[in-house]
């Protein structure tokens, strides 16, 4: 048995998953975000000791479960082009080689839509335009793109993690899921997840209802204003004067008055930009959506035929 580690992606229900779903697991150990965090994302990249990182997660490692989004690096940031989340998939072999990988991946224009009511929920003023081409207009040699780094198409592309995973680890000890097939049957989808990795759990006392809701599109607005009243807690954003406190405070108001359900119902992809757009997007994952289908298929093949068939090479 080694561990399972679920690395993400964002916006692809982690919520439910850390606060629901692993806890009540009985025959496996659930650690702490902060564990998990302190094991593998705390050391910068040439201090990282894969020891130190089992002396962390603890002597029960190999029945141990993680779960943090932030594996696969930065929402806002894309992985530090890509870079952490590379070192990252590099950190976990290191520490635990024998374990099984977890990845959702979303619709990617859904998930861009979803990474940018984040954006806001998170302290963001920017439109959505503003924050996915924001660093079209700087110059190519600007600091700022080292500095502060932005939001990436790429960090969408899954199909590139997947296979650095799969090199890494093996693809039969790489797990791939829609997060799509989760939100349709969320109890049916929890079923069969459990079955893959037996494990035990009652999932009648389970709650699954949604654990981070949307904005409508009135809190949205609002939200974006009351975040000029802060500075926190994104980096790339605009603020008039910072109110020491007004942002764990805007927060708690900002989730009281979603959760009323009195401000209209939660925004949908379509809402939040237009079809131009979102062709635009569709057109630019065109490719990597294909390598992800042909990833899928080639899981469901296997899982039915018990065979490991190089997909890579096939597609």
């Amino acid at each position: 048995m080694g561990a399972i580690v679920h690395i993400g992606y964002h916006k692809t229900g982690t919520t439910w998953f850390q606060h629901v779903f692993y806890p009540a697991v009985r025959n496996r150990n659930y650690l702490p975000r902060r564990t998990t965090r302190a094991a593998f994302l705390a050391p910068g990249a040439l201090h990282f000791d894969p020891a130190e990182a089992r002396h962390i997660l603890g002597q029960d490692r190999n029945r141990a479960i993680l779960c943090e989004e932030n594996l696969t690096g930065g929402l806002h940031n894309g992985g530090l082009a890509g870079a952490l989340s590379k070192d990252v998939a590099h950190r976990l072999h290191a520490a635990l080689p024998d374990a099984d990988i977890v990845i959702f991946v979303r619709d990617p224009v859904s998930a861009i839509g979803a990474a940018w009511l984040q954006y806001v929920k998170g302290g963001g003023t920017f439109g959505l335009n503003r924050y996915l081409f924001g660093r079209d207009r700087l110059s190519p040699v600007a600091p700022e793109r080292d500095e502060a780094p932005g939001f990436r198409l790429e960090h969408f592309d899954y199909h590139r993690l997947i296979a650095h995973y799969d090199m890494l680890f093996g693809p039969d000890s790489v797990h791939v899921f829609r997060y799509e097939d989760f939100r349709t049957d969320p109890r049916g989808f929890a079923s069969a997840f459990a079955a893959r990795f037996g494990l035990e759990i009652d999932l009648s006392q389970l709650d699954f209802d949604t654990r981070n809701p949307s904005l409508s599109r009135s809190l949205l607005w609002l939200a974006r204003g009351m975040n000029l009243f802060t500075r926190r807690a994104v980096a790339d954003k605009s603020w008039l004067i910072h109110i020491p406190g007004w942002y764990r405070l805007s927060r708690r108001l900002l989730r009281r008055a979603n959760a009323s359900g009195r401000f209209g119902r939660s925004l949908r992809t379509d809402d939040l930009m237009d079809g131009r757009l979102a062709a635009r997007l569709r057109a630019h994952y065109a490719p990597s959506e294909a390598m992800l289908a042909a990833r899928l298929r080639w899981q469901t093949q296997s899982d039915r035929s018990g065979t490991v068939v190089r997909w890579r090479q096939r597609h």
